[in-house]
């Protein structure tokens, strides 16, 4: 079988490009983590090695005290078929893995699950997140039990509620959930992501006391307004760290659409946006 080499500047372009998220340690910076479909299996061997001055820095994730990349590895894609993808995050320090029970019906939990039985030793360097569709405590442990075996881990990070728009989804119910699972150490940190409402729901968590994380959307289209800079700075100053998801302002899968209707890439009117706004790009 051929094994492709994947550069730096390759292994950088396919996560910005491919569904990027962030991850806020506090109150400033972003990490872009991304989806991509790449058509090797395995890594490759005879690779140059790696310079300390090219892995990628970390900074606080709020209040837990975990240093994590500030760019991350997202799990939308078939992981089973492209280990490289996981290989050269690995080697990057790109060790910020989010994946969720539902993504690739399985199978992205599966493919991380198989590179950890490759390499269990590199199981604590990585800050490994999931996420449950599931809002009764039943359920939810079902589904984290099932995400463990698949990812061939006693434990998880951080695990997320996934996609919630109403606040009052976190209840006393859930927050007892959430004790027990830590006391069980199945899980370390626990929060959720969301797509809508985020304001409402990051006002409503910064109040809390007891949510570690939130994934939300997270754009130029989206962040001036001034209910979301203010619900960020809540939740910063309550210790939450933040992973923002969508930067690119479009889902990978509409933005070869995008540009033929616009006639501008997604990624160049990002750009416009911010240099009209005075930022110089490096």
């Amino acid at each position: 079988m051929m094994r492709r080499l994947i550069d730096r500047r390759e292994f950088v372009r396919i996560l910005g490009l491919s569904g990027a998220a962030l991850v806020v340690g506090s109150k400033a910076g972003f990490a872009q983590a991304g989806t991509t479909q790449q058509d090797s299996t395995n890594a490759p061997t005879n690779r140059p090695s790696i310079q300390p001055s090219q892995k990628v820095p970390k900074r606080k994730f709020g209040k837990t005290g975990v240093e994590v990349p500030i760019q991350a590895s997202g799990g939308i894609f078939d992981i089973p078929t492209n280990q490289i993808v996981l290989e050269r995050a690995y080697e990057y320090g790109v060790t910020y893995w989010d994946t969720a029970y539902s993504y690739q019906g399985g199978r992205s939990e599966q493919g991380m699950g198989m590179f950890f039985e490759r390499h269990p030793e590199r199981r604590k360097e990585i800050f490994l997140v999931t996420k449950t569709g599931a809002r009764s405590p039943h359920d939810m442990t079902a589904q984290l039990n099932e995400s463990l075996e698949r990812l061939k881990t006693d434990y998880v990070d951080l695990y997320f509620l996934h996609g919630i728009s109403d606040p009052n989804v976190l209840s006393n119910e859930i927050k007892e959930w959430a004790e027990k699972a830590k006391a069980e150490k199945k899980i370390r940190f626990f929060g959720f992501s969301t797509h809508a409402n985020m304001e409402v729901c990051l006002e409503a968590a910064a109040k809390l006391g007891w949510i570690d994380g939130i994934m939300l959307t997270y754009n130029y289209r989206v962040m001036n307004t001034d209910r979301m800079k203010a619900a960020i700075e809540a939740a910063a100053k309550a210790g939450i760290g933040l992973t923002a998801m969508k930067t690119q302002a479009q889902p990978p899968r509409r933005r070869g659409q995008q540009s033929q209707e616009q006639g501008q890439d997604p990624q160049e009117a990002m750009l416009k946006h911010f240099t009209e706004r005075g930022f110089t790009p490096e």
